[in-house]
């Protein structure tokens, strides 16, 4: 079995290498490329964190009519710093209208009980072994949708701040924060409150292992639960000790920066490599033929992302040099949201 599970990774790492050539063949006549058109230098946008926290809750659009339709209208041509005056103005219209919502206790409850509603399909599976009452559960899922609210008012009240800021409203917020995780300790205990911790430290790797668990469900060799929670462990360890120099994840180039050619030919570089990684740590709890269906996943996965990316770097090129880190959103993170860098 080990001979086989080599061959598998062998196959797989010299398929990615094989890319990874490809990609640095193409590297001078893409600069020609792109060296014969004129390029355009970029508006400069502001920090849109504030619009990310507003997107990613279950608010309802938060400023009235004047907000996603033609914000910018009747401009004409404006210079970069009115666009990013404008556009200043329009996030703190937002995050005003968002605070209001979490002063609001009837609004606020809506969030929660919208939260609590999420919280059923991610953490179905832990809210069953705890075997508690439903009404405890109720209990749990609303200090557990609390806690979220708290992170996503401190995100929104710290957007535009200082570093001083941040961490004065840091310490302030502490002690509420610490009184929600005593709450969660008494309900469960604190054996179960750790638990919880380190369940939700995994969440995001969790829906990887679920499609793996689907694909196989069918075959002779399904998933068990200890396999699929060593999985779940693996992917979490070798995310956490690995790095990409140029972070793809969220179709950025790297903070934000515009896609360069340099960029995707080093992330997929290093990605081959994280990849290969991953399978070796995978092989000591899959079988061989669990470990193939994983390792065909990944290869297709890395062939999309690596077609989107160099259309995007197309299209940066096309632009005058505005695109930003294409379909490859992986560099640290999953595109399901997780943190996994392939």
């Amino acid at each position: 079995m080990k001979r086989r599970s080599t061959a598998i990774l062998s196959i797989l790492a010299v398929t990615l290498a094989a890319y990874s050539g490809y990609l640095s063949m193409e590297n001078q006549s893409l600069k020609r490329q792109l060296a014969s058109r004129a390029i355009e230098p970029a508006a400069i946008e502001a920090s849109v964190e504030a619009e990310a926290i507003v997107e990613a809750s279950v608010a309802e659009p938060a400023v009235a009519e004047e907000g996603r339709r033609g914000r910018f209208a009747g401009g004409g041509n404006l210079t970069s710093e009115q666009i990013m005056e404008r556009r200043k103005e329009f996030q703190e219209k937002q995050k005003a209208a968002m605070l209001e919502r979490f002063s609001d206790p009837e609004q606020r409850m809506e969030m929660i009980e919208g939260m609590m509603g999420r919280l059923d399909r991610g953490y179905a599976d832990f809210f069953k072994r705890l075997n508690l009452p439903a009404d405890q559960i109720d209990v749990l899922k609303t200090l557990m949708a609390e806690q979220t609210l708290l992170r996503m008012e401190g995100q929104i009240l710290a957007s535009g701040s200082t570093e001083e800021e941040r961490v004065a409203l840091k310490e302030e917020m502490k002690s509420e924060r610490d009184l929600l995780d005593s709450d969660v300790v008494a309900l469960l205990g604190e054996d179960n409150a750790e638990a919880l911790k380190k369940y939700s430290s995994t969440l995001q790797y969790r829906g990887d292992v679920e499609s793996l668990e689907r694909s196989l469900s069918y075959t002779e060799s399904p998933l068990s639960k200890r396999q699929s929670e060593g999985l779940v462990n693996i992917l979490a360890k070798v995310d956490r000790e690995y790095d990409y120099t140029y972070d793809l994840k969220d179709n950025r180039g790297g903070k934000g920066q515009p896609l360069t050619k340099e960029m995707v030919d080093t992330y997929y570089q290093e990605r081959s490599v994280y990849e290969a990684a991953l399978l070796e740590e995978a092989s000591r709890v899959l079988n061989d033929a669990q470990l193939a269906s994983l390792a065909e996943s990944q290869l297709l996965e890395y062939e999309r992302d690596l077609r989107q990316s160099k259309q995007q770097l197309e299209n940066a090129g096309a632009d005058g040099g505005r695109g930003f880190g294409g379909g490859a959103n992986r560099g640290g993170g999953r595109p399901s949201g997780g943190g996994r860098g392939r």
